[in-house]
């Protein structure tokens, strides 16, 4: 048996439809072959395949659980809530999965998992597409992923994160010791669509931005050091360009890393993880002003094993 709760953009549809809509790629006699025993049933009551939705009404089938399409084994575990209220909600991304379904067409995508997740937890509670991401993260990129719940606080939370109102701070391991404890780096950044990679220099050129990365170390051991990252600017790539720019590479970075550094150490993903997010707002945020001066922070990074060990 398969539970789905009517949202207000399927009110009036047919019950056949939409289910159609919610079970993509079911046969056709299977469905009128449930209606047909009397298999479904809107608010407790059995129906036809004519039947009209109102929002709010909640659809009931039982069908072989073959035809139904599977539901994310504790999708909670997978991608952890660490923190919500009634109008935002902030997720631990794991490495590996993108936060938006891409050109590879991957099963599991972070906004489609906290939005099945959220349905199976309330119901249809929210509008298509929701909650929405506010921000990206790289693929291989773990950590903090800020979504909002409705259209009025997305478009708020999209505007002050294009206007550098919300501090974002990363952790990473990185290969040698910066000379400097502490720094403020500026660079110029222009990406390269064609080659999958961005290009970095101390000085402008043609099509490339001005970034502001902030970096201090956290602590050195050997030929690694454990940083904590500030991104002022926030470009594709830029904390593992600029890093790497700058001599000091991220461990695990398939692309401006180290390529016998990362084998040697057996590593799977980029060492690099958003661990923090404060809300610095400068303006008016409307009924979202209430999270200013707000800091959410990661419970705890899990490094794969190999990594642990070097500052154990």
């Amino acid at each position: 048996m398969r539970q789905y709760k009517v949202t207000s953009s399927h009110h009036g549809q047919r019950v056949d439809t939409f289910l159609f809509n919610e079970l993509p790629g079911i046969p056709a006699s299977v469905l009128y072959k449930a209606f047909r025993k009397r298999s479904i049933k809107v608010d407790g009551q059995r129906v036809k395949e004519s039947f009209c939705l109102a929002s709010g009404q909640t659809v009931d089938i039982f069908i072989p659980e073959a035809y139904l399409p599977p539901v994310e084994k504790d999708t909670e575990s997978i991608v952890p809530i660490v923190y919500e209220d009634d109008y935002l909600l902030v997720v631990s991304k794991p490495q590996g999965i993108p936060v938006h379904q891409d050109r590879n067409q991957e099963e599991q995508i972070l906004d489609r998992m906290v939005q099945a997740l959220v349905r199976q937890r309330d119901g249809n509670l929210y509008r298509d597409g929701f909650p929405a991401l506010c921000h990206r993260l790289d693929r291989n990129t773990g950590g903090l992923v800020v979504l909002a719940k409705e259209p009025d606080t997305l478009e708020i939370l999209l505007d002050k994160f294009k206007k550098h109102e919300l501090t974002k701070i990363y952790h990473c391991i990185v290969v040698g010791v910066p000379k400097a404890p502490d720094r403020e780096l500026v660079g110029y950044l222009k990406k390269d669509s064609k080659e999958s990679r961005v290009l970095v220099s101390a000085t402008p050129f043609k099509g490339a931005e001005r970034i502001v990365t902030r970096y201090r170390v956290l602590k050195a051991l050997g030929d690694f050091s454990l940083l904590e990252v500030e991104l002022v600017t926030g470009k594709t790539h830029q904390i593992r360009a600029h890093l790497a720019f700058e001599g000091h590479p991220l461990v695990g970075d398939g692309k401006y890393g180290i390529n016998a550094v990362n084998k040697a150490l057996k590593v799977k993903w980029q060492a690099l993880w958003a661990v923090r997010l404060s809300f610095r707002f400068t303006s008016d945020a409307g009924h979202l002003n209430y999270l200013n001066n707000v800091t959410i922070e990661h419970p705890q990074i899990p490094w794969e094993e190999s990594l642990k060990q070097l500052f154990s």
